[in-house]
């Protein structure tokens, strides 16, 4: 009976440490699930949860975003520049370094900092009735190039962007007449543009362009039109096209009458009367250096020689005339 009552409460007893460590193993299980699912673990999922307090300290974030990109602008008119479409209330801060060949300035803005602004030249950071933070250039100009790199931080996130900015300047037009390697030349000349002009004539004749760069990198751009002998209009046009302009630009150079001339013709005459001041010249040096080397007849050769002779001989003669007839005239005395 001792035996019997001993053997059942052991039996029971091995039941209920089974139940007892398989409800163990089931408990852990399940603790260990639910901690998985609290943090964000499991076999293909990281999720990183943080729960920031109301503040306007700088966290760590989840979104950057970085891009790059070229603006073009009008000389003389305002530019707007942007960096991210976050407003003001979830902004931490903004900073706008601008690079214009190789001087560096900084405009920056933030929630708990003094603005910072040491370009000191016009520039700003201005916010839209929306709220979204702007770079504002009032008149934009060829000193105002370069590379504007702008990072805005905001809570959950960042953006940055490299800007490379640049104008577009209208060329200034002016046209002349020149001569060069014996060729009458008209010129049009596009200086002080970004970028570089293009020059076009209307008159059906060959010209070249040429296209030179400033040290402030603006472009000019030359056009020669080679003339031909005789010009049948009164006047020439060039064309000039730039991304300032909408419409071409016409330029007219006015021709002198006096150009309406053939320059042929011209130099035909002055070769022409040269040739023959050249031949008359040649004619009279010709006939006098003849007569020089010519031989004299003999009647010509003697004559000169008589008379030569007898008026060097005359006055000997008459000197002896006369100291004869005194002779005579002492030898009467005395006879």
């Amino acid at each position: 009976m001792s035996t019997a009552l001993l053997s059942g409460v052991i039996e029971r007893t091995s039941t209920e440490m089974g139940n007892t460590w398989i409800i163990g193993v089931i408990s852990l299980l399940a603790v260990s699930a639910t901690w998985s699912l609290e943090t964000g673990h499991n076999n293909h999922i990281s999720v990183t949860s943080h729960t920031t307090p109301p503040s306007t300290s700088i966290t760590s974030t989840e979104l950057r975003l970085h891009v790059a990109r070229s603006e073009h602008f009008h000389q003389g008119r305002e530019v707007i520049l942007t960096c991210c479409n976050k407003t003001w209330s979830e902004m931490i801060y903004t900073i706008w370094k601008i690079d214009r060949r190789g001087t560096v300035c900084q405009i920056s803005s933030g929630v708990n900092d003094q603005p910072l602004d040491s370009c000191n030249d016009g520039k700003v950071m201005l916010n839209t009735t929306s709220g979204e933070s702007y770079l504002r250039i009032p008149k934009f100009s060829i000193s105002d190039e370069g590379f504007y790199y702008c990072e805005s931080v905001y809570r959950g996130g960042s953006n940055s962007a490299n800007i490379k900015v640049s104008v577009i300047a209208p060329p200034t037009v002016s046209t002349s007449l020149k001569w060069e390697d014996n060729k009458r030349l008209a010129v049009c000349l596009a200086e002080g543009g970004k970028p570089a002009a293009s020059i076009s004539w209307r008159n059906p004749w060959n010209f070249t362009s040429t296209t030179t760069w400033k040290h402030d990198g603006s472009n000019g751009v030359e056009s020669q039109l080679v003339l031909p002998e005789v010009i049948p209009m009164d006047n020439l046009t060039c064309d000039v096209r730039h991304p300032f302009w909408v419409e071409v630009q016409s330029v007219t150079l006015p021709i002198p009458k006096g150009a309406l001339i053939s320059w042929l013709h011209v130099s035909i005459s002055v070769v022409t009367v040269s040739v023959i001041m050249a031949t008359l010249g040649g004619l009279y040096f010709t006939r006098k250096h003849l007569c020089r080397i010519s031989p004299a007849t003999p009647s010509e050769s003697k004559a000169p020689q008589s008379q030569d002779y007898v008026e060097e001989v005359e006055p000997y003669a008459s000197y002896v005339q006369r100291v004869n007839s005194i002779y005579n005239s002492s030898a009467e005395l005395f006879t």
